[in-house]
């Protein structure tokens, strides 16, 4: 056996183990369990088959090039996503990172390079097919263990919570789990209906068809027909997502605004009239449909790419249709199919993956029936002397790809080992370890100083403790150094948040509740939670609970009349937030304007279920504002209640209060660097948080 086939070999075996732990893999060790490991995994495979490719071209000693036509569409799709991420994206390495993303296309069209290079012989081919059978079979039983309820009642498993869910999935969410299962049953069909003699092959097609059928039903049933809501996924309606796919287009129309803002899109761009549905309260950071989500990301040119591909497919299908091998068609089926829930669905990082597996089956396929949409060439540059000849171009392949595979591998681990320590921290966090959760997220931070999530814990973290520390008696003055400190580094590091990602409203939203927090520790805390929530509200205009926020810091100050120029502002976008009302009403109230506060004590009143506490709570004060403005009042009892009625400012926790460096304001500039524990900080005092 040649060099060049052991490694050819191998490269084959990985791709296998590949296509067979995909739609399982999932890890505890991060924060997310499922699709950020399903990248991990794709990004060190797509590597490491590169690296072999490069190999085994030099142990041939010449380059091998397949053109099918899928190679220009994935091309120019992972273009566009590539120069949209370093032209457009507020944080780019979000862009990388994040699964279904760049960092996903990038892998993806190496592995397509790779996978069609190193399959090369029709039982090559088949075991790969058997392979992608056998994991779907697999998957397909999984499924049905789990929603018939028949999992749950083995011991190990009962004990373990997040598996206790009739809709866990191994592909990370059970819709994902359905798409995958509806875009392979084409897949299996077809190829069962070619089998002409009963054998071990069509056997297991037969059973994986039985299989996928059932759990495809099964999932579908209790996601849409089942009586119980919890289970329901919840989209964002197609008016919405035109919507702000229009808008962001009027912002960036050629490359769109990047790959991962259509959570900055949505908070931005969505219209007034979506603060009347039923999900008005929740951010979507996907659209209501794969083109959808392209449109507002990636604008008219990734549209363009995705529309270049979907027609290869296209027409390769209609050429495929008289094949003599049914392969091809069958994998050209699943990969249209997936095109065609794009229409449906946002897209999930399974049907990235597998979309691309199916087109590598397709090209193998066809270039082994010997189609004349597969063309292969073999290049190279050769340095030639009077004695003898070598070849140039596969080691200069070969030091690429090192140049390649080598910083991208450091700089995927350095992420994952982050992700590691942040879920460390998490865990710390959960079981109330106040100095285990800091010490973990300074080693977070110092690994990865560019996620923005990893900031706004730290900032949270320090908050706590501060809070937890200033809550102590006899504070001496070592602890209100310690205080400073530890308050200085919430905002610090809440500002390194907005910083990374300056058009993420949360970002300015946890900003702002820090400054909020620090109203009773530090002087002019007020003015600085006013301008952040005042940011806030630039990036997410329509949102009534950010004035209702900001109404409530005027309200604490006795500055009535901003107070209810900000309840008002979101009584004019949500009508029917019976919060806002009340909100206003208290604030007239407190301005001894008692009749516009009546009238908006009793629009809250109207908004309120008759049964529930808040509504004996509205009357009451109603009550009481009628009998200030002559009007009789009705008796109603008064429980407990959930109504959230603007609060004072807080007393300070430490006299006198702080005072706090200009440079910790919001309009102060902010540069993100890795961290070291200060020295001042000793956090055994302030343990449990």
């Amino acid at each position: 056996m040649t060099p060049a086939l052991i490694i050819r070999k191998v490269g084959l075996t990985v791709l296998a183990v590949f296509i067979f732990l995909l739609p399982f893999f999932f890890l505890t060790t991060t924060p997310d369990f499922y699709d950020f490991n399903k990248q991990a995994l794709l990004i060190g495979t797509s590597l490491l088959c590169l690296l072999l490719l490069a190999l085994e071209f030099v142990a041939q000693r010449q380059v091998r090039l397949i053109f099918s036509p899928f190679g220009l569409p994935l091309l120019s799709l992972v273009t566009v996503f590539v120069v949209s991420t370093f032209l457009k994206s507020p944080n780019r390495l979000d862009s990388l990172l994040e699964p279904g993303l760049t960092g996903t296309l990038l892998s993806l069209i190496i592995l397509f390079t790779c996978a069609i290079n190193f399959i090369r012989t029709k039982t090559e081919l088949d075991h790969l097919v058997t392979t992608l059978v056998v994991s779907v079979t697999l998957f397909g039983l999984i499924t049905i263990l789990w929603t018939s309820g028949t999992a749950q009642k083995i011991p190990f498993i009962s004990s373990i919570q997040y598996l206790n869910s009739a809709t866990w999935s191994p592909a990370g969410s059970p819709i994902s789990g359905l798409v995958f299962l509806l875009t392979t049953l084409p897949f299996l069909i077809l190829l069962l209906v070619q089998e002409k003699t009963l054998h071990l092959k069509s056997g297991l097609l037969a059973i994986s068809f039985i299989l996928v059928l059932v759990a495809t039903g099964i999932t579908s049933y209790q996601l849409f027909l089942s009586p119980n809501s919890a289970s329901k996924p919840v989209f964002l309606s197609h008016a919405t997502g035109w919507a702000i796919a229009l808008e962001s287009l009027k912002i960036s129309p050629l490359i769109g605004t990047g790959p991962d803002t259509f959570f900055t899109n949505f908070t931005r761009f969505r219209p007034v009239s979506y603060n009347l549905s039923l999900n008005w309260a929740l951010r979507f950071t996907t659209s209501s449909n794969q083109y959808l989500q392209v449109l507002s990301t990636l604008g008219l040119v990734g549209i363009l790419a995705y529309g270049f591909l979907a027609y290869r497919i296209y027409t390769a299908l209609v050429k495929s249709v008289k094949s003599a091998s049914p392969l091809p068609l069958a994998s050209l089926v699943s990969a249209a199919a997936i095109m065609l829930t794009y229409f449906f669905l946002p897209g999930t990082f399974l049907q990235f993956v597998f979309l691309v597996i199916f087109l590598v089956l397709a090209v193998v396929s066809l270039k082994i029936s010997g189609s004349s949409l597969i063309t292969e060439s073999h290049i190279d540059i050769v340095a030639a002397s009077q004695t003898h000849t070598s070849p140039f171009l596969p080691f200069l392949l070969l030091g690429l790809t090192l140049i390649l595979t080598l910083p991208s591998g450091y700089f995927v681990a350095k992420a994952y080992l982050a992700e590691l320590l942040f879920q460390k921290s998490l865990t710390f966090a959960a079981v109330n370890d106040g100095k285990s959760t800091y010490d973990t997220l300074i080693k977070t931070i110092a690994t990865n100083p560019y996620r923005d999530s990893y900031r706004i814990a730290y900032s949270q973290t320090n908050l706590l403790l501060a809070n937890a520390l200033a809550s102590q008696k006899d504070l001496t003055d070592t602890d209100r150094n310690t205080i400073t400190q530890l308050v200085q580094q919430a905002i610090r590091e809440a500002k390194n948040a907005v910083a990374l990602n300056p058009l993420k409203v949360t970002n300015l939203e946890n900003l702002a509740g820090v400054y909020k927090n620090l109203l009773n520790f530090a002087q002019g805390a007020d003015a600085w939670t006013i301008a952040s929530y005042q940011q806030a509200i630039a990036l997410d205009p329509v949102n009534p609970n950010l004035r209702i926020a900001l109404g409530g810091v005027f309200y604490a100050q006795k500055n009535w009349s901003d107070a209810i120029r900000l309840f008002q502002s979101a009584v004019d976008l949500k009508p029917n937030l019976a919060n806002a009302h009340y909100n206003l009403a208290a604030a007239y109230r407190e301005k001894a304007d008692f009749i516009p506060a009546a009238a908006s004590m009793q629009k809250a009143l109207d908004l309120l279920d008759k049964s529930s506490a808040d509504y004996a709570k509205a009357a009451s004060e109603l009550a009481e504002l009628q009998k200030k403005v002559g009007v009789p009042a009705s008796s109603v009892e008064s429980p407990a209640s959930a109504l959230t009625q603007p609060e004072p400012l807080p007393t300070p926790k430490v006299t006198p209060p702080l005072q706090l460096d200009e440079s910790l304001s919001p309009q102060a500039p902010s540069t993100p660097t890795a961290l070291n524990q200060s020295k001042g900080y000793c956090p055994e005092r302030s343990r449990r948080v």
